[in-house]
């Protein structure tokens, strides 16, 4: 049999190891001390750059929400007549207009307005009897002058042209009008062949505006365009 007193004798050094352990833990008062909760545990310097990041996030929400704020939003609804001219019966070919305006400024403007109207003569149907097409939409537009060229292909000193390779030329920006934003116009076409087209674009609304009948010119049309906006945006 294992002799006790050994035992005891053994296990005495152990014993008061442990009490020793329990007496380091419990020695601010004879008390276990309960695991500081993480607050208590972050530092000063970790405070004060939480603190800094929490109100540089809230500043930064709040000028993007007064610069929302500060732009005045429109809707647009093309007028039925414009111009002394009638709108055009629908057709194929302004539907397929309509629908590149759609796809091609899908991605750059979310557009939640696309509207394509051909005007001309009582009778007159689809693109091609059409005397004025406006092109009116509505979505966020975070650069006006920009959309207002690009519109029209973009400015470049030596001219550029369409997606469909239509030479744009003489490309100059206009006073906007009342509604502000930005106004651009162009000469669109082969020489000997060109006619006016304007663009517009603001904070809420870009379109467009095309002589097809070569007649006006583009100072001409940037009055038409400047009427055109006055009866097509509408306070939302």
């Amino acid at each position: 049999m294992p002799d006790t007193a050994q035992q005891e004798q053994e296990q005495g050094p152990r014993r008061a190891q442990s009490i020793d352990g329990l007496r380091s833990i419990w020695a601010a008062g004879e008390q276990p001390q309960p695991v500081l909760p993480w607050y208590r545990k972050v530092t000063r310097r970790q405070v004060g750059v939480t603190a800094a990041c929490l109100v540089t996030v809230l500043a930064a929400a709040l000028a993007i929400r007064s610069v929302d704020s500060g732009v005045v939003q429109h809707r647009v609804a093309l007028p039925t007549d414009f111009a002394g001219l009638t709108r055009v019966a629908d057709a194929q070919d302004l539907a397929t207009l309509r629908a590149s305006y759609e796809n091609r400024n899908a991605r750059r403007y979310v557009p939640r307005i696309v509207q394509v109207q051909g005007y001309g003569q009582p009778g007159a149907t689809g693109l091609w009897e059409s005397e004025l097409v406006a092109v009116a939409m509505q979505g966020s537009v975070p650069d006006a002058a920009r959309a207002a060229t690009e519109m029209l292909g973009g400015y470049s000193p030596d001219g550029g042209s369409l997606r469909d390779g239509t030479p744009v030329g003489g490309m100059r920006t206009y006073p906007p009008g009342p509604l502000n934003g930005a106004l651009a116009c162009a000469t669109l076409g082969e020489p000997g062949e060109e006619y006016a087209a304007c663009a517009w674009a603001d904070g809420s609304t870009l379109g467009a505006l095309v002589d097809r009948t070569g007649e006006l010119t583009p100072e001409e049309l940037a009055d038409r365009t400047r009427a055109l906006r006055s009866l097509t945006e509408l306070p939302e």
